[in-house]
């Protein structure tokens, strides 16, 4: 076997993979999107700012929604992305990026199957307190470094033309709408 076919056969994994990766990730990552664009339109930057603009009292809320929401590392992004751009603070935002996804209702489950009852309520005791400590300190750090999240959060946006931007967004929507019609349908058939 030659360097060539070696390569092509690397390449050839490494492809099939990532789009079985995209399969997986995209109705996750559609979930998210549209959260993202019913928040965006929905509820206003003040709202946003008086109730999750930092502090301990924001991290708890977001706790307080994040553990009990059955929701994914995919489809978190995009709603935390967007609430920080109305105002949301870095570190309230990692409090639901962490425990969200940490604290689904699968992990729960399985903790308390294998390790017991007391092991679930340590394991989340654990995730609120380093997850509100961490917050706390990235709340610290943001300003220290002088950097406003909310101007530059989206600021990526600007580094691609819009017509590339665009020309990309038509090419994954579909992508993205078969991929959830497929999660769907293998969910009806079983």
């Amino acid at each position: 076997m030659n360097l060539a076919n070696t390569l092509t056969d690397i390449f050839t994994g490494i492809a099939g993979e990532m789009w079985v990766i995209f399969l997986d990730a995209a109705p996750y990552l559609f979930l998210g999107f549209g959260v993202a664009g019913l928040l965006h339109i929905f509820i206003s930057d003040e709202k946003i700012m008086d109730y999750l603009g930092g502090g301990l009292a924001s991290m708890l809320i977001m706790l307080v929604v994040g553990i009990p929401l059955y929701i994914c590392a995919t489809a978190s992004t995009p709603i935390a992305a967007a609430l920080i751009a109305k105002g949301m603070s870095p570190g309230t935002a990692f409090v639901f990026l962490l425990a969200g996804p940490a604290t689904n209702a699968v992990t729960i489950t399985m903790v308390a199957k294998f390790l017991g009852k007391r092991s679930v309520v340590l394991y989340l005791a654990v995730i609120a307190i380093c997850s509100i400590a961490f917050g706390l300190a990235l709340d610290v750090v943001y300003p220290e470094m002088g950097i406003a999240t909310t101007s530059i959060a989206g600021s990526m946006g600007e580094v691609l033309p819009h017509e590339v931007k665009m020309i990309f967004a038509v090419l994954m929507l579909p992508m993205m709408a078969y991929a959830t019609y497929r999660s769907m349908r293998t969910i009806n058939l079983k």
